[in-house]
Parts: C-alpha cells; sequence; structure tokens
C-alpha cells in the first residue's frame, strides 16, 4: 500500500500533493446524485453521497499523509483513527483541528457514523443544522449536503497546504 509513496523524494512529494489539490473531493459524490437522484430515494441518495464524500475524503487523507510522513502500513492505518491523526499531524507542527473546514468534517465523519446505524440524529449533531432534532430522523439532507461540501472542499485543500509546507521545510 505505502511502498511507491513512502519512498517519494520531498519534491516526489509536493508534485503528488499538488495533484491531490487538483482532484475534486465531492466528484464521485456529485456523480452518483446525478445518477440517482429522484423524489422517491432522495434521503438515501444523499445518504449514500454523504458516505463516497466522506469514503473519499479519507483515501485522500491516507495517501497524502503517507507521501508526506513516508509513513509505513502500520501507521497508514491508524491515520484513519482521529486521536492518531491529531497526534500525528501535531508531531509536524500541524494542529489538525484547527485547519479551515475541520469541523465541517467532524460533523461529515458523524452524520456517516449516524446514518450507518439508525439514521437518526445523535446529540453531537443536533446542533449543527437548525432542522435537526436529537433523536428524528435526518431530514433535509440536500441542504445540509450543500452546506458541507463546501467547508469539506476548504479542508482538504488547507490540509494539503499543510502538508505542502511540512514537506517544503525538509529540504
Amino acid at each position: 500500500m505505502t511502498s511507491d509513496l513512502s519512498n517519494n523524494s520531498p519534491e516526489q512529494a509536493i508534485t503528488y500533493l499538488n495533484s491531490l489539490k487538483q482532484t475534486a473531493l465531492d466528484e464521485e459524490a456529485q456523480s452518483f446524485i446525478r445518477n440517482n437522484l429522484n423524489k422517491s430515494n432522495e434521503a438515501s441518495t444523499y445518504t449514500t453521497a454523504f458516505s463516497l464524500l466522506y469514503q473519499h475524503y479519507e483515501e485522500m487523507l491516507q495517501q497524502a499523509t503517507i507521501a508526506a510522513f513516508g509513513l509505513n502500513d502500520f501507521q497508514a492505518k491508524k491515520i484513519l483513527y482521529k486521536k492518531d491523526r491529531v497526534r500525528l499531524f501535531k508531531k509536524h507542527g500541524i494542529d489538525f483541528n484547527a485547519l479551515a473546514g475541520a469541523d465541517a468534517m467532524n460533523t461529515l465523519s458523524l452524520i456517516v457514523n449516524a446514518s450507518h446505524y439508525e439514521g437518526l440524529v445523535t446529540e453531537a449533531l443536533a446542533d449543527k443544522f437548525p432542522y435537526w432534532k436529537e433523536g428524528f430522523a435526518m431530514v433535509q439532507l440536500d441542504q445540509a449536503y450543500k452546506k458541507l461540501v463546501p467547508q469539506c472542499i476548504e479542508h482538504q485543500q488547507a490540509l494539503l497546504d499543510a502538508l505542502i509546507n511540512v514537506v517544503q521545510g525538509q529540504r
């Protein structure tokens, strides 16, 4: 998994990270919505789109950190756990939670987790959108999606910029 990316020179890592900046984080989710959305399946379509968006983010995060930090397979798997991610980034001088859009990405994670279980608004999600009430089904998912996507893209860009800055400091 990591062999190609973890052995990159700083210049190769920067080139790779810049290529990730050009990749639309929401491309697969948007395509899914375009191809599947109709009035009878709106909730399930947006639920799947949230999952696709978050899955793409996790893949991008993992690949970017492998390239930037030269992670081995074990470390690459751990990056998907929030506390390990925060710790690793802090070690490299990055406050992960202070990056632009980090709260939106956390909200996206909460939505995906809630939808995988009962699809009900959790206590942590109740304050995120005015139309969500704890213990009730998530509603107006299209509005939540439209609000979160730009912030998630902002987070992707801020994350990649931070990683590029770290790699540039290694030269």
